[in-house]
């Protein structure tokens, strides 16, 4: 059971110190704001380090990501649209337990606030991750909703939203693709009639790009549950600014789309991310089609061809992942015809921010 204790100052600004009980022992945790960019080398790798630990953990099954992975992840720049926030639960003795983050999505103080707890596997069910909720959620300021995302069903991760009550707002499916082993025939999609090929590396051609800042907006009409998160309109300037977001934080983004010959308007696309840090695996992100432009197998095309320019390209790519909403009945089929495996099952929740500030100052008086 956690108390509330003092509220101390050193250099990383406000700590707040949590006494628990740890089987016959009582414990003091103290809960810090984590600054990356002041961090040494060695508070960096050791944040980077529980954060592997817990997901070997976690997902044993799964592709552990390297160290340079987790470290790359930790001190990347900022995305132009969302402020990131990290803190860090350490027992007395300094050795670090959990770590917790909050992203601040959007330019509006009302919009939503992304959360992630991580707690060290021989430290879990004992309040700390509650610790570093209660001042993630403090930290929120006047965002309305926390938002957890891809939380797999079955673990400790869904059994403490459940606690939180954090309410289930989409349910996904998390899917991968072997190269080594995929069927590299069934790639062999034929090209739609009427339409073109187009592909590239990083940075759209001028002269598709209003279009295809026009099409990327098509994923707004993808099945989204009950979420509250709804995507900002593309613009030629949007996509400017991810292509030289992608760029900073060292990743590729490689797209193919479908011109529409008549009118040589991008009508769909598809796009995946290749990591610098994490080579061996490749992420698979939106495909979306114009309505007026449905129909024809676009997707399909689009996405088989991507895969066939990734791994002509990049020979050292083993996996790709990606995820689908479990009622997009439409994509989960496309993947499974180009070799996708369903792996398990995901959820994402959110809770009130205020009504759960409440909670969590109940459960401390407690």
């Amino acid at each position: 059971m956690f108390t509330s204790g003092n509220s101390l100052a050193g250099q990383s600004g406000s700590m707040q110190s949590w006494l628990f009980v740890y089987g016959p022992k009582e414990l003091v945790v103290q809960v810090v704001r984590f600054h990356p960019a002041a961090a040494s080398g060695a508070e960096l790798a050791e944040y980077a380090e529980l954060q592997r630990s817990a997901a070997a953990f976690d997902q044993p099954a799964e592709p552990q990501p390297t160290r340079e992975w987790a470290l790359a992840r930790l001190t990347r720049p900022p995305s132009p649209d969302r402020r990131r926030l990290y803190w860090t639960a350490r027992l007395g003795s300094g050795e670090l337990t959990g770590t917790g983050d909050l992203v601040l999505l959007g330019d509006k103080d009302t919009d939503l606030a992304g959360v992630g707890i991580t707690v060290s596997p021989g430290f879990r069910g004992r309040g700390l991750g509650t610790a570093l909720l209660r001042e993630v959620a403090a930290a929120a300021g006047t965002r309305r909703t926390l938002f957890a995302e891809a939380i797999r069903t079955g673990t400790s991760g869904q059994a403490f939203a459940d606690k939180h009550e954090f309410a289930v707002v989409q349910q996904t499916v998390q899917l991968s693709l072997d190269l080594a082993a995929a069927d590299r025939g069934r790639w062999q999609v034929p090209a739609a009639s009427g339409y073109r090929l187009a592909q590239w590396t990083g940075r759209a051609p001028d002269q598709l790009l209003v279009s295809y800042a026009a099409a990327r907006n098509a994923i707004r009409e993808a099945p989204h549950g009950e979420m509250s998160f709804t995507e900002p309109e593309w613009t030629a300037l949007r996509v400017r600014d991810e292509e030289a977001d992608a760029r900073a934080r060292r990743y590729e983004l490689r797209v193919a789309a479908a011109v529409h010959e008549a009118s040589g308007q991008v009508a769909g696309l598809t796009y995946l991310e290749v990591h610098e840090h994490r080579p061996e695996v490749a992420v698979q992100q939106d495909t979306a089609v114009l309505e007026e432009h449905r129909g024809h197998g676009l997707g399909s095309w689009l996405k088989a061809a991507n895969l066939l320019r990734l791994t002509a390209d990049h020979p050292a790519v083993m996996h790709v992942r990606t995820s689908n909403a479990a009622d997009n009945e439409h994509m989960l089929r496309v993947n499974d015809e180009l070799g996708f495996t369903r792996d398990f099952t995901t959820q994402n929740r959110e809770a009130g921010l205020a009504a759960l500030r409440v909670r969590l100052a109940a459960a401390a008086a407690s």
